[in-house]
């Protein structure tokens, strides 16, 4: 196997677990600054530059919030009041920054007339300032006479400076995570909670879960590339009883196709639940599986302003503003997704869908929305996160392309100062530099480079830590050229390169490159490459391809196909849902058929059984032999715990879910 490059070249006197540390006290030494020129910002202004401190009571905030964004937002509540409301309970004021033109961090080398909103650098790729933080997107890593002038922080010789790297295989106190038990009992559920509190938002509780109920809608039939299909569609209807006055009723909705074939013959069928329609039917028909496109705005619209007080998201908080910790957009749909699978799991009749096979695919927010779909919900087995950019399968502490300060923010651009609503209201805290200039407050100091550190640096998750919430499912990454740039190929292969040690450690292959790769680097590409056009990397679990072919994800999907197949061609172990915690849970007996002789089996992250008692060790199956798996269940609501059987070169795994936090005190009994 062969690990990616993780980074360029590296400069200066340290290196290794050396300069990491250095790059940390750097950050650390920053903070006194930073607290400073924040402290007489508003009611929460600490929370914005150190996470650890203990905030102000929320109640407070959002009162004085309150008091200058009315009690309760109405249906003509806007959406730049509903952000700025937001911003007001985080503590952030918006900075003065003047005209574009005058900006003493505008990048070099730009070509328009200073009246223009967009500017263009020499690669013909716009270069635009987020209103909020006053960050420029940037294109270019380099600082020569040709460069923006900004750096992306990969390459320290190139760059001069470099981001800190976040360890994910490294405790947030510094404890090494050195085997699967630790990954799944400890390190995993301390990314998932900073990913939940840091960006997405929390899923509310399921005590304040809304009942549903499903109906199945009259079946049609057709035929289409070649596959005849039965397709229905399918309804979540919300009860909205506990808040009548609601003004949009939500559900979960979306069309169901299946192969007639496997329907007819009541047979359940791998399904990829798709953003957006069955025009996809092309690639999975004729593989023998099924689709379900889901309308995803009727659970939750794709805007804020008035809708974050309405349909599913108002009606769990009854018509209030949303707080900081609550649930944006992706997270809502990602609930929506999970409740799905549920119906798929214990469907009213049969509808064909095997709910222990489930894919889900999306393109650029939608792509943000599946990775978002994946680390929250283990039950998704294969996830085709296509363009995802910025806050999705992507480094962001990359400073290229598409950035968390300017996603959806630019002045004049109303479609995108809309994007705000995907988050968690904490995302704002990250906005910005990490250091003040107190001749230009709210922006980087120049002669540092702009925006470098940035705050950023203290946020203890990025885009490899949501690829690596997925392990050991398939995760498939898609970039492209042209438009598609402002998605960053490059940051998103990296976000599967440094979550490939998670892969490894719970008993498959990452993101694996083969020896020789040529990768792409030079003008308009970033420095330190991305693996060649048009070719697929999908021998790991985690699947890595940039097509010549700009912002789509139509040229990737029969490679996700084949990257699927590892895991929705055959599933022999159902998962195992609503355990207790801390107990063993075991698999049901599976027929080993279709060896040739004697194969090697081996485990990681339990016990298997064939003939004898159970065992960790490496050893020898025959066919015709039963075998089962287990494993001690988490002691985390919501949280997996995964063992990975080896047969052969074929690998399989079994997923225990836990239903309520225990401390796990003594273990119960076997299940």
């Amino acid at each position: 196997m062969e690990i990616p490059e993780l980074s360029g070249p590296r400069s200066g006197p340290e290196d290794g677990a050396d300069r990491r540390r250095a790059t940390m006290r750097r950050a650390r030494g920053l903070l006194p600054r930073v607290l400073v020129a924040f402290a007489a910002t508003a009611l929460c202004a600490v929370m914005l530059v150190d996470p650890g401190a203990a905030p102000p009571a929320q109640a407070d905030a959002q009162a004085d919030c309150e008091a200058q964004f009315w009690a309760k937002p109405a249906a003509t509540i806007s959406t730049a009041e509903d952000r700025d409301q937001m911003l007001c309970q985080v503590g952030y004021e918006k900075p003065a920054l003047g005209p574009w033109a005058e900006d003493p961090n505008r990048p070099l080398n730009v070509a328009t007339t200073p009246e223009e909103r967009l500017w263009w650098d020499a690669c013909g790729h716009p270069v635009r300032r987020g209103a909020l933080g006053g960050l420029w997107a940037n294109y270019d890593d380099g600082h020569g006479v040709a460069g923006n002038g900004h750096g992306t922080g990969d390459n320290a010789a190139v760059d001069g400076w470099e981001y800190t790297p976040i360890d994910l295989l490294e405790m947030k106190d510094g404890t090494p995570v050195t085997t699967p038990d630790d990954w799944w009992n400890e390190r995993r559920p301390e990314i998932f909670e900073a990913v939940q509190e840091e960006l997405y938002g929390k899923i509310p509780d399921r005590s304040l879960w809304p009942d549903i109920t499903w109906e199945l809608g009259e079946i049609t039939t057709g035929t289409a590339n070649g596959v005849a299909y039965v397709e229905r569609t399918v309804a979540g209807n919300i009860d909205t009883s506990s808040y009548p006055e609601l003004r949009n009723t939500p559900r979960i909705f979306g069309t169901l196709r299946v192969p007639q074939a496997s329907y007819d013959a009541g047979t359940e069928v791998p399904v990829v639940i798709v953003f957006g329609g069955t025009q996809n039917w092309s690639n999975l028909g004729p593989q023998g599986w099924g689709i379900f496109a889901f309308a995803n705005n009727e659970l939750q619209p794709d805007s804020g302003g008035a809708n974050l007080s309405s349909y599913i998201i108002g009606l769990i908080n009854k018509g209030q503003w949303r707080t900081p910790d609550d649930w944006g957009t992706l997270a809502a749909w990602s609930w929506g997704v999970s409740r799905l699978i549920d119906f798929f799991d214990e469907p009213t009749g049969f509808v064909g869908v095997d709910a222990d096979r489930i894919g889900l695919q999306g393109h650029s927010r939608y792509g943000k929305a599946t990775i978002v779909a994946a680390a929250y919900d283990a039950r998704i087995k294969a996830a085709y996160t296509s363009s995802s950019g910025s806050l999705g399968a992507h480094m962001n502490r990359r400073h290229y392309g598409q950035e968390l300060e300017n996603d959806g923010d630019y002045a004049g651009n109303t479609g995108e100062s809309r994007e705000y609503h995907w988050m968690a209201g904490n995302y704002f805290k990250w906005m910005g530099s990490l250091v003040d200039d107190p001749e230009n407050p709210g922006v980087g100091l120049v002669e540092n480079g702009t925006y470098k550190p940035r705050k950023l640096e203290l946020m203890s998750v990025d885009g490899h830590s949501l690829v690596a919430l997925a392990a050991p499912r398939v995760v498939y990454i898609t970039g492209g050229n042209a438009g598609d740039a402002w998605a960053d190929p490059r940051g998103m292969y990296l976000a599967g390169a440094n979550a490939t040690p998670v892969y490894n450690l719970v008993g498959v292959d990452g993101l694996v490159v083969p020896p020789g790769t040529e990768f792409t680097s030079g003008p308009c590409e970033s420095i330190g490459g991305t693996p060649p056009f048009d070719q697929a990397f999908i021998d790991g679990y985690i699947g890595f391809r940039r097509q010549n072919a700009g912002h789509t994800a139509t040229p990737g999907w029969p490679s996700f196909i084949e990257a699927s197949r590892k895991i929705l061609d055959f599933a022999p172990f159902s998962d195992a849902t609503s355990v207790e915690a801390g107990t063993k849970v075991s698999s049901e007996k599976w027929k080993v058929e279709g060896l040739t002789g004697p194969t090697p089996i081996s485990i990681v992250g339990g016990e298997y059984q064939t003939r004898g008692g159970w065992s960790s060790e490496p050893g020898v199956i025959e066919n015709g032999y039963n075998i089962k798996v287990r494993h001690t269940s988490s002691c985390s609501a919501d949280a997996p715990m995964v063992t990975t059987l080896k047969v052969g070169d074929d690998v399989y795994t079994f997923t225990s879910i836990t239903a309520a936090d225990s401390s796990c005190d003594a273990e119960g009994p076997e299940k």
